[in-house]
């Protein structure tokens, strides 16, 4: 782990085959410009981004969303940046129950007094631009509101060099939460992991997502770029429209004019950019909503023309507590990102808590989109034995059940519900290095 001298704070993470930027929220005054984030819609610790592969290429770049970079506009966020809401406006999100929009005393508060933003900290009603007029007691999320004091953060011990911890927390009034992010790269895997705690006297419902500003090596949206949605078998049907997109004819393009939308028969999903996404142009589909159950864990597979794939699922949305769940699932488009939005749902009793994690595995892809073989070889198997010879007859019999599996998927391409480039979980030792970057 090592702090940058760049412009913007951040701690880099870094591992034999990559490396994670974390920009660091506020500790203090506003006044410093070493403060990547000041906005008021994104979580101020979710900053995570500039990640780079074999030291070439990279993914969740700046160099493409919201440029020239402005601390203090909503939408300058980064990589995986999340907000606890649904993206839209207004102080309540659609579904059924009190679903707050990540905002916390809002519906109580007059103008010029404060009220929470889950994950930002204390603001002013009715201090954004959009503020006026008709719309002065209407909630703008992506508009920019003025503190109402600054963000309290820490920084927690961690146990290693690959891993930081930092926790923030805010009340006001009969509401209040505490929020824990920890961040951790072991070989090819990144898991940030999120703690919520209620700490206040009243309960709160909220959705929360990761916008996933993604791009490869910081080349526009357009043809390279494709996206695999692990709703298999959850509650799709072959009946059902494949995805609705709330925003067309007003402030939407059509999907279809820019995107190959496919829906196997197990209903799985692809989306592959067909042509490239020109300035202007935003694109919006919802493939799930709050009223139709599902037991997907939120994954997906997204790839970069530079050949990079990431994975992720979020593993706690399969579990019996029901807590969180999936609300909804959206895919965001622009010129600068390709953005799959697995949304989840959030009830917090006072004095509760609840987590989840975000966990991601990049590989390199060869020519034919595949992963490369050696990057699916677990760390065990390359790691040295303590028999020579066992260890030789080990590589032997792995090796040859890799080329036995490789050839079983290409003499039979049909679709199966598996088949989202599981990308392996291993750390891999730096003499290894150079042959698992190999594509």
């Amino acid at each position: 782990m090592a702090t940058s001298t760049e412009t913007y704070t951040n701690v880099t993470l870094k591992s034999p085959v990559m490396s994670v930027k974390v920009f660091m929220p506020t500790f203090g005054d506003f006044s410093k410009e070493s403060d990547f984030y000041q906005g008021s819609r994104f979580e101020h610790g979710s900053m995570i981004g500039d990640i780079m592969f074999g030291d070439n290429r990279k993914v969740y770049g700046r160099g493409l969303w919201r440029t020239p970079h402005d601390p203090t506009w909503p939408e300058s966020g980064v990589g995986l940046a999340s907000e606890f809401g649904c993206g839209d406006t207004g102080d309540t999100c659609i579904g059924k129950g009190d679903i707050t929009n990540g905002v916390l005393g809002y519906d109580t508060a007059k103008n010029g007094e404060p009220f929470l933003k889950i994950g930002v900290g204390a603001l002013i009603k009715g201090s954004c631009p959009d503020c006026a007029g008709d719309d002065a007691q209407v909630y703008n999320f992506n508009s920019p509101y003025k503190f109402y004091r600054t963000p309290k953060w820490s920084v927690l011990p961690s146990p290693g060099a690959n891993e930081i911890s930092f926790v923030s927390e805010e009340s006001l009034g009969d509401y209040g939460y505490r929020i824990q992010k920890t961040v951790r790269l072991d070989g090819n895997v990144l898991t940030v992991r999120t703690l919520l705690s209620n700490a206040g006297k009243k309960q709160f419902t909220t959705p929360w997502y990761s916008h996933h500003f993604f791009s490869g090596d910081d080349v526009p949206l357009g043809p390279g770029y494709s996206l695999d949605l692990g709703l298999s078998e959850f509650g799709l049907k072959s009946q059902t429209a494949v995805f609705k997109q709330p925003g067309l004819g007003a402030w939407s393009g059509d999907m279809n004019e820019y995107v190959d939308v496919v829906a196997a028969k197990d209903g799985s999903i692809s989306m592959n950019i067909k042509k490239p996404i020109l300035d202007g142009v935003r694109l919006k589909a919802n493939f799930l909503d709050e009223n139709m159950p599902t037991l997907t864990d939120g994954s997906f597979t997204i790839r970069a023309p530079n050949g990079i794939a990431v994975f992720e699922r979020i593993p706690e949305l399969q579990t019996q507590s029901r807590n969180p769940f999936i609300y909804a699932y959206n895919v965001y488009i622009e010129k600068g990102t390709l953005s799959p939005e697995p949304m989840l749902l959030l009830y917090l009793q006072p004095g509760e808590t609840t987590s989840w994690t975000q966990h991601l595995k990049f590989s390199a892809l060869d020519k034919n989109g595949s992963t490369s073989f050696l990057s699916m070889i677990s760390n065990r198997a390359l790691q040295p034995l303590h028999s020579g010879s066992f260890s030789t007859m080990f590589l032997i019999v792995a090796c040859i059940s890799m080329i036995i599996s490789l050839y079983a998927r290409i003499a039979n391409p049909r679709r199966h519900r598996g088949h989202y480039t599981q990308i392996s979980d291993h750390v891999v030792e730096c003499s290894e290095r150079e042959r698992i970057l190999v594509v």
